[in-house]
C-alpha cells in the first residue's frame, strides 16, 4: 500500500512567522484559510487520479477542529474521499530568531518520525477517515504488499497531482529514495545559505570536504520507502542539535527543512531523481518559468497559485463542475484560461506585467 500525504500546521501567535507567497503572518485566520483551500484542492485532485492509494493529512488539529471554509464542510469533504487525518504536534520548532521564515517547515521531521514509530499503526484498508492522535494510534498499520515496501510521498499542499503516480512509486521502490535537484548556482543565496557555504558546513559536520558544492534539493516533496525514512530519522536529530549549537554561537547554519533534507540525502546517497515527475513552477505575472512540456508532469508545485488558480479550483469544489482535462488552464500550466475574478484577470494581462516590471 502506497501513501500520498500532505500537511497543514496551524501556528499560534507565538509561533507566527513569514510566508512570502501569502503575504500575511501565519497565525492569522485569513492566512490559514489559504492553506486549508490548498489542502482541499490537493486531495480533490490526488484522490481523483489515485483512488487506490492511501491519502493522509497530517496536522496539529483534531478532526473535529477542521473548519468549514467558505461554506465547504472540509471535514466531511475529506471523509468522503477516505482521507485519514493524523494529529501530531510540532516538536521540531526553531527558536525565536533562528530564521525569519517558514518556522513550521521542520514539521516534516515530526511526520517522518511518526511514520517510523507508528509503522504498525497506519490506517488499514477499511477506508474510514478519522483523526489519529500520536498517543492513541493502535488501530493503524503500514500495509505491505507481498515482495514490496510501501512508498511514501509527502507533498506541500500547493501541489497539484494531475495524473496517476504509478511510475513515481515504481521509481521509489527501485531506488528507495528520490530527490528533486534545484538548479541554483554555487553563489546563489538559497534562504540564507549558498551552496559554497553548504560545502563548508558539510565539511565541518563530517570532518572531510565533500569534494564539491552540494546540491540543494527541493523540500516540496519527500519520496521514499520506510527503510530510508529510518535512515533520515537517524541523521536529522543529530543535525538538528548541531545546527542549534551553531545558531547559539552565531555561526553559519542550515536554515530550513530543505537544507536539512539535502544534507540527509548527501549522507544516504544512491538515490534517484524526481525530475520528470514534479517541477517547481512559477506562474506569477512578474516571473514565470512555465514550459509547454510542464503540462505532462504528473505533479505541479505551484507556489504562486495559492491565492489564484488554487483558490479558483476551490470555488469549483462544491459544484463538482471541474473540467478535469483542463486543470492546467486554471493554474497557468502551460497557459492560463480561467481566472478567479477581474483583479486576477488584470494581473495576468500584458499591460499589467509591463506596468509592474
Amino acid at each position: 500500500m502506497d501513501y500520498i500525504c500532505t500537511w497543514i500546521y496551524l501556528d499560534s501567535p507565538e509561533e507566527s512567522s513569514e510566508y512570502p507567497q501569502v503575504g500575511k503572518q501565519s497565525h492569522l485566520p485569513a492566512f490559514q484559510k489559504v492553506y486549508w483551500k490548498c489542502v482541499a484542492v490537493f486531495f480533490a485532485c490526488s484522490t481523483k487520479f489515485n483512488p487506490d492509494r492511501r491519502h493522509v493529512l497530517f496536522t496539529n488539529k483534531r478532526a473535529d477542529e477542521i473548519p468549514e471554509v467558505d461554506g465547504l464542510d472540509l471535514k466531511r469533504f475529506l471523509t468522503d474521499r477516505n482521507v485519514d487525518i493524523v494529529t501530531i504536534p510540532l516538536t521540531w520548532q526553531t527558536p525565536e530568531g533562528y530564521f525569519g521564515k517558514w518556522r513550521n517547515q521542520f514539521y516534516i521531521f515530526d511526520i517522518l518520525q511518526f511514520i517510523e514509530n507508528q509503522r504498525d499503526a497506519f490506517p488499514t484498508v477499511r477506508r474510514t477517515s478519522k483523526s489519529v492522535a500520536a498517543e492513541d494510534s493502535t488501530d493503524l498499520e503500514v500495509r505491505r504488499t507481498e515482495g514490496s515496501e510501501p512508498g511514501f510521498v509527502i507533498l506541500d499542499s500547493d501541489c497539484i497531482v494531475n495524473r496517476p503516480l504509478d511510475g513515481l512509486f515504481a521509481q521509489i521502490r527501485q531506488y528507495g529514495l528520490l530527490a528533486l535537484p534545484m538548479p541554483y548556482s554555487e553563489t546563489h543565496n538559497i534562504n540564507g545559505v549558498t551552496r559554497e557555504e553548504m560545502r563548508r558546513i558539510y565539511a565541518e559536520l563530517d570532518g572531510a570536504d565533500p569534494g564539491n558544492d552540494p546540491v540543494y534539493y527541493g523540500g516540496e516533496i519527500f519520496a521514499a520507502t520506510l527503510p530510508v525514512i529510518r535512515k533520515v530519522n537517524r541523521i536529522a536529530p543529530v543535525l538538528w542539535t548541531k545546527m542549534l549549537e551553531r545558531f547559539d554561537k552565531g555561526r553559519p547554519k542550515l536554515n530550513e527543512e530543505a537544507h536539512f533534507l539535502s544534507y540527509c540525502y548527501h549522507k544516504i546517497g544512491g538515490f534517484g531523481s524526481l525530475e520528470g515527475f514534479i517541477k517547481r513552477i512559477w506562474t506569477s505575472p512578474k516571473y514565470s518559468n512555465v514550459q509547454p512540456e510542464d503540462a505532462q508532469l504528473p505533479i505541479w508545485h505551484l507556489p504562486s497559485e495559492k491565492t489564484g488558480g488554487i483558490a479558483l479550483l476551490f470555488k469549483q469544489l462544491q459544484g463538482e463542475n471541474w473540467d478535469w482535462k483542463s486543470l492546467g488552464g486554471y493554474v497557468g500550466v502551460p497557459k492560463r484560461k480561467r481566472y478567479l475574478d477581474l483583479k486576477h484577470r488584470i494581473k495576468h494581462t500584458l499591460i499589467y506585467k509591463w506596468l509592474t516590471r
